[in-house]
Order: C-alpha cells, then structure tokens, then sequence
C-alpha cells in the first residue's frame, strides 16, 4: 500500500513537472496560476512542518501587535482626555465672558474693538 502510494506521488509530481514545462514554454501568462495550484499541492505535506518553524515567528507578530494596541489605546485615552480638558476651559472662558478670548490686548482696547 506505501508503495503505491509512493508510486501515485511521483506520478502526481512527474505530471506536475511536465505540464509545468509545456505552459512555460506554451503560454508563460499561465505560469503565476501554476505556481498557486502547486502550492496548493504541496500545502497538506509542507504546513506541518512550516506551522512549526512559524510559530515563534507568528507569536512574536501577536505580541507586537497586542502591545502596538495597548499603547495605541492608551495614546488615544490621553488625547481624549486632553481634549476634554481643552474644551472644559474653553466652556469656562465662554461663561466667564470675551475677556479670555484676547487674553493679550488691554481692556481698553477691547471695548474699543467691540
């Protein structure tokens, strides 16, 4: 039974390598859908071994985007709260009249400009 199976394989892969030649030769434009059915082929036998090799690698991506998130959020806290305490003083400067608005120009002058 292994034997046939190991039979079947190289079958699969000699077909494989053939017909790769013939669209190479015959229409190169096909050659990109070629690669994709082959490593569709080839996904069963080589996922085991590269879901293994690719773990530290996609752990380490995980990581880094959980702490790029956590720091994103807490950069978006403090400017929410920034923006609260902008608007809060601009509310107080409003109740308390026009003379905050131009804190820079004299109180005769602002009667004047008004």
């Amino acid at each position: 039974m292994a034997e046939e199976t190991r039979v079947a394989e190289d079958g699969g892969l000699t077909t494989t390598v053939i017909t790769g030649i013939a669209v190479a030769v015959l229409a190169p434009e096909l050659l990109p859908g070629m690669a994709i059915g082959v490593a569709a082929m080839l996904a069963p036998r080589l996922l085991p071994s590269l879901g293994s090799a690719l773990r530290p690698v996609i752990k380490t991506a995980v990581r880094a985007g959980y702490a790029t998130a956590v720091k994103t959020r807490e950069l978006a806290a403090e400017a929410t709260e920034q923006m609260q305490d902008m608007v809060a003083e601009a509310v107080a400067e409003q109740e308390r009249g026009g003379e905050a608005r131009h804190p820079s120009r004299p109180a005769a002058k602002r009667r004047r400009v008004a």
